[in-house]
């Protein structure tokens, strides 16, 4: 009997997907679906009002409508574009529209 490699040896204990994609499919499908909810007069004016304050490097925690259900995300403001009515947190793009509720958690330092 030959010994083996150290690598060799390693490889049989590699971690083995026979159904590629499987638990993300899973996964996806264990989400919960709502349907968008539109906003009274007074929850849009809040939110305008919110947005209108915010400036760069803002905290703020977003509850928001993402594709098929509400997601919530706290972070850093990192760009605002009025134009294209979307804001940026951390890496996520949020479009104005989609905002549900809004909340500024600290004051931006930039």
């Amino acid at each position: 009997m030959t010994p083996q490699r150290h690598a060799d040896r390693a490889m049989q204990f590699a971690p083995f997907a026979a159904l590629k994609g499987y638990y993300e499919s899973v996964r996806e499908q264990e989400r919960i679906t709502e349907p968008k909810r539109e906003l009274s007069e007074d929850e849009a004016e809040e939110v305008s009002n919110t947005l209108n304050k915010l400036t760069l490097g803002t905290t703020v925690k977003i509850r928001y409508y993402d594709v098929d259900a509400y997601t919530t995300i706290v972070g850093v403001v990192s760009e605002i574009n009025p134009p294209y009515r979307r804001l940026k947190v951390v890496k996520t793009t949020v479009p104005f529209d989609d905002i549900y509720s809004i909340e500024l958690l600290a004051k931006g330092i930039i």
